[in-house]
């Protein structure tokens, strides 16, 4: 099964890349200021070496005597050989601080030199704690400013979003909340935004053509299916009269059925068809909150003694509470098609049962399984190849009627029985809650 993907706004997806740009931006920057940093420190922390050197041989200069030197200089005599091959070291290392009572960052550069024809073992040490704080608190500031500039950012487009495409959602809902054949003019959004300008340009421009082929396309049908009848209506006289003479029957009976019955079969065809047409377009747009259970209880009535004829019984549990909000004709219809196709394909194996309860209306009858697959029941046309008195369109009005009106029909087989379940998509609200 195809998972549907969720959709993003656009204002969002362009949030989420300029922050993961900014990230990066700020991720590079981080690593290029630390080796930039490192650079300086190791920059600086040499000339105080170079210096710390000029300081020792100017002191050697004025007093050959090295005892006294201060406590970054520490200075050992070695041999000839030892100081041919010295190479110089440089490292950091940790020293205690009777001061502060901590170990403090210093940098050692333990090298060789000549002083008066003699070699020592040099060790120079320079403080790095404050270069190595202000390194660590600089870095450490580019955290907190880069989730304050993306917290901005964040806040800034949400408040934009409301602004600058507001022109755009109320065009937006302009194409959710319009419907074919209205009748009505487009409303106009007022913006100056260009994009959106041609947006809903081309939106009216298309709409009118719609519009212009729904209309002809609407008078067609329209003008079709009423210029059908009449000619099946005089097809009809005509066969009638033609039943009426026994001479002709005595020798064509079988013809003469079989055309009344596709001329019956050709004029609810076309109404049905039409009937499809002006659901689809959404002519039936009066929709009320209606109590069933009256309703279901005069279709029933109705349809009680054909039942009997055939050997059904009919059963219902009706509950008082069950309502939908529907266009009452289309109510009648849906009931209509659900109850002829339990009469049609019930047998006598047990009752039709008619049931409602707060929010579900439920119609079943006995019968053999299916012999095609259950997707089939509401395609359009579809009918069983014995069946030839339907026009197979019965459940795929009850399945359009309830698609345009937020309801959806579900069907099961249980234990010899075809159950049709029609419900909302969402669950109605109580009038408490309205």
């Amino acid at each position: 099964m195809k998972v549907k993907r969720r959709a993003i706004k656009l204002l969002t997806k362009t949030t989420i890349f300029y922050l993961i740009f900014t990230f990066l931006v700020f991720f590079i920057s981080a690593i290029i200021l630390s080796k930039t940093a490192d650079r300086f420190i190791e920059s600086n922390v040499e000339k105080r070496f170079n210096k710390y050197q000029r300081r020792l041989e100017r002191h050697f200069k004025a007093n050959p005597d090295l005892r006294h030197l201060p406590p970054t200089i520490k200075i050992k005599l070695i041999g000839d050989s030892l100081a041919k091959n010295f190479k110089p070291v440089i490292k950091d290392t940790l020293i205690y601080n009777e001061n502060i009572d901590d170990y403090m960052h210093y940098r050692k550069k333990i090298t060789a030199i000549n002083l008066g024809n003699r070699n020592y073992r040099v060790e120079f040490l320079a403080r790095v704690e404050d270069y190595y704080n202000l390194r660590d608190d600089f870095l450490a500031a580019l955290i907190p400013v880069f989730f304050v500039l993306a917290l901005g950012v964040i806040i800034f487009n949400y408040f934009l979003s409301g602004f600058l495409f507001k022109p755009f959602n109320q065009i937006l809902n302009v194409m959710k909340t319009y419907k074919v054949g209205q009748g009505t003019p487009l409303p106009k959004i007022d913006t100056n935004t260009s994009e959106f300008v041609k947006m809903q340009e081309l939106f009216h421009l298309m709409m009118n053509q719609i519009e212009n082929d729904y209309r002809h396309l609407k008078e067609y049908t329209e003008n079709m299916a009423h210029e059908m009848q009449t000619p099946l209506a005089v097809i009809r006289n005509k066969i009638e009269n033609l039943i009426a003479d026994e001479r002709v029957m005595s020798e064509h009976s079988a013809a003469v059925k079989a055309i009344y019955n596709e001329v019956n079969h050709l004029s609810r065809l076309g109404n049905a068809l039409n009937l499809l047409t002006r659901i689809q377009n959404g002519e039936f747009d009066k929709a009320e909150i209606i109590k069933t259970k009256q309703i279901i209880e005069q279709h029933l009535q109705s349809v009680r003694e054909l039942a009997e004829l055939k050997g059904l019984k009919i059963r219902s549990e009706l509950s008082a509470e069950h309502q939908m909000v529907i266009d009452p004709y289309l109510l009648d219809i849906i009931l209509k098609n659900l109850l002829r196709n339990a009469l049609h394909y019930g047998d006598s194996a047990g009752p039709i049962i008619v049931k409602t309860t707060a929010d579900k209306l439920s119609v079943s009858n006995y019968g053999a399984p299916l012999k095609f697959p259950r997707e089939m029941l509401f395609k359009r046309f579809f009918k069983q190849k014995d069946n030839k008195e339907s026009l197979g369109l019965g459940l795929a009005l009850v399945k359009q009627i309830c698609d345009l009106n937020g309801l959806k029909i579900e069907y099961r087989y249980h234990e010899g029985q075809h159950t049709f379940e029609v419900f909302p998509e969402e669950p109605q609200k109580s009038d408490a809650a309205n």
